[in-house]
């Protein structure tokens, strides 16, 4: 008991004489410093990766009240190594009490499945990423932008008859906070007290508001980490809606309007494989969220054995994804549906605009009729018209093409097409982006960019049908 006690005595005393070693060092600077000059360093962006010095201005402190103030302040003993507890934050109490930090979240409002928590949770026990976003929080204002093209900077340099005795730099900024204010040692002091005080000097409205510390801090910069790892949550997402034999290769919240989704609020975007399925060829299930479910998920299961053969026993396709292990075949389930009204409407159109088109041609042999030279290129508007108003212009039922499969198709030479296997096994080649689509012999490709809409029918051997 004796020695525990004599240890602590031993631990206190060492305390008070760090504390009174520190005041008699501070009082000892306030006493010898007569005069602090400080220069304020305006620098320029020069668009080049540096900046250079602009202007400088120069204030004379002598009062003594205000170098009293600075003195104490630029001496004060942060442990800018441990920057968290500078601003009150504990690293053990996060360490220990992520589930209850995952309760100070305001953002976006998350209900967490088992897979997002667990991540989550280990993503606030995870100190370096509270390091990260303080860090970023105190250097708000940092760096140069299109429309900010100036710094400033401050150097302190306090003085006793005339001679430097020490000096301390703000960093440099645009807006924002002037600490760390550091010495030629490296010492680096947090002291907001310090900033307010230079304003005043200068004669600075100052808009920058009292740094964040504690509590509040610590609310900040979970609601920061959370928000950052948004993309991830989403792709977790997934976990909480589906439940099959299928392996989930990976999975993802989709946004946007196009191809794949339409009106839906909330789309999540599933890659599915099983072993009926070539090692290259993924299932994709997009499934829109309603009341916490995903629509229609059990359809998926009763039709994705039908959509997989039928992919698989087309001859042509099936022996380039076997001998081209490095392609890709992907096919889409979309809610109920193999194929998007989007797809329908951009091969097929409807019979209203088939008519306009009909009516434009019928427009256009005026000018035949008459001998007259039009003064645009017929040929172009005529496909240019028949892209808009007929899409592939094969006219097909609107009944028959909501029985094909939409699936694309990646090559190992970079190229990728857009198909849709029809009801009657024929093939529709309906979008490439490149001059050639795997191994077929397609002419007429090589001088055009971009998108390509080809619109050609191939039975499943691969050979070309005529319209």
């Amino acid at each position: 008991m004796r020695v525990e006690l004599f240890r602590n005595f031993k631990k206190m005393y060492r305390f008070y004489l760090l504390v009174i070693i520190i005041v008699s060092i501070s009082a000892n600077c306030q006493n010898s410093v007569d005069q602090i000059v400080i220069k304020k360093n305006l620098y320029q962006n020069k668009f080049d990766g540096t900046d250079s010095l602009y202007k400088t201005e120069i204030k004379t402190v002598t009062d003594k009240s205000t170098i009293s103030q600075l003195v104490e302040g630029i001496t004060k003993n942060d442990d800018s190594e441990n920057l968290l507890a500078v601003f009150e934050i504990d690293s053990n109490y996060i360490k220990n009490n992520s589930e209850e930090l995952l309760n100070l979240y305001s953002g976006k409002e998350i209900v967490w499945n088992t897979k997002q928590k667990e991540f989550i949770i280990n993503e606030l026990k995870n100190i370096e990423n509270f390091k990260i976003k303080l860090s970023d929080y105190l250097s708000n204002g940092c760096c140069y932008t299109m429309h900010s093209s100036y710094k400033n900077e401050y150097i302190l340099d306090f003085k006793k008859e005339g001679n430097s005795l020490y000096r301390y730099t703000s960093r440099k900024h645009i807006w924002g906070y002037k600490f760390p204010w550091k010495n030629e040692m490296g010492k680096s002091i947090y002291n907001f007290q310090v900033d307010n005080l230079i304003d005043k000097i200068f004669g600075a409205k100052s808009k920058t508001e009292k740094p964040l510390k504690s509590d509040k801090l610590l609310k900040y910069l979970v609601n920061k980490i959370i928000d950052s790892k948004q993309r991830k949550l989403y792709q977790l997402s997934s976990f909480t809606y589906i439940k099959s034999n299928f392996k989930v290769i990976s999975h993802e919240e989709l946004y946007g309007r196009g191809r794949y989704i339409w009106d839906e609020n909330k789309v999540i975007k599933v890659r599915l494989h099983d072993d009926n399925m070539l090692s290259n060829v993924n299932l994709l299930f997009l499934a829109k969220v309603e009341d916490g479910k995903l629509y229609s998920r059990d359809s998926i299961k009763n039709e994705a054995p039908r959509i997989i053969k039928r992919i698989q026993d087309i001859n042509f396709i099936r022996q380039y994804l076997i001998n081209n292990e490095h392609s890709r075949l992907d096919t889409y389930y979309f809610n109920n549906n193999s194929i998007t009204d989007y797809t329908i409407d951009g091969i097929n159109k409807s019979p209203k605009e088939w008519k306009n088109h009909d009516n434009y041609l019928k427009g256009l042999k005026y000018y035949e009729k008459n001998n007259i030279k039009p003064n645009f290129d017929i040929k172009q508007a005529i496909e240019n018209s028949t892209r808009v108003n007929c899409g592939c212009n094969y006219r097909f039922e609107k009944s028959y093409l909501e029985q094909g499969i939409f699936f694309e198709l990646f090559g190992e030479e970079g190229d990728s097409s857009i198909w849709v296997l029809l009801p009657d096994n024929k093939l529709l080649l309906y979008i490439m982006d490149n001059d050639k689509v795997i191994n077929l012999n397609l002419k007429g490709y090589e001088n055009k960019h971009g998108i390509k809409f080809p619109c050609k029918l191939f039975n499943a051997d691969g050979i070309e049908l005529k319209k």
